[in-house]
């Protein structure tokens, strides 16, 4: 990559240099590219070094905005939660067995038992 001079900094960047410039993957730029001020001209990008700087400093979080880890929230999962979870687990899954497994159009054709078998000499 080659940094953009004096000269190119006033103008329009893409997304390569956008990238150099704030040392991000493209591809995390282009995940982010609706909260980038940013240009399109029919499928280009293009940013300016102004605008992201000034974006940049909007976004920028102050030490009193942190989460320490003392503030972070834990969820505690409880036996209940897990309880309706198997229920509704188990229901899913006995919907779908009933849909496979059960045939809609009438008798099964299985042979029930071995005495139909015996008549016919198969046993």
């Amino acid at each position: 990559m080659i940094y953009p001079s004096k000269e190119q900094q006033e103008e329009y960047w893409d997304i390569h240099d956008l990238s150099h410039y704030l040392k991000v993957k493209v591809k995390t730029l282009y995940a982010k590219i609706s909260e980038i001020p940013h240009y399109k001209i029919g499928r280009l990008i293009r940013f300016r070094k102004e605008e992201i700087d000034s974006w940049m400093a909007k976004n920028r979080i102050n030490d009193a905005e942190r989460i320490t880890p003392s503030r972070k929230i834990k969820l505690k999962i409880t036996d209940t939660g897990n309880i309706s979870i198997d229920k509704l687990i188990r229901k899913a899954i006995d919907q779908s067995k009933d849909a496979v497994y059960n045939s809609p159009h009438g008798k099964s054709d299985r042979i029930e038992g071995p005495t139909k078998e015996t008549h016919n000499g198969s046993i």
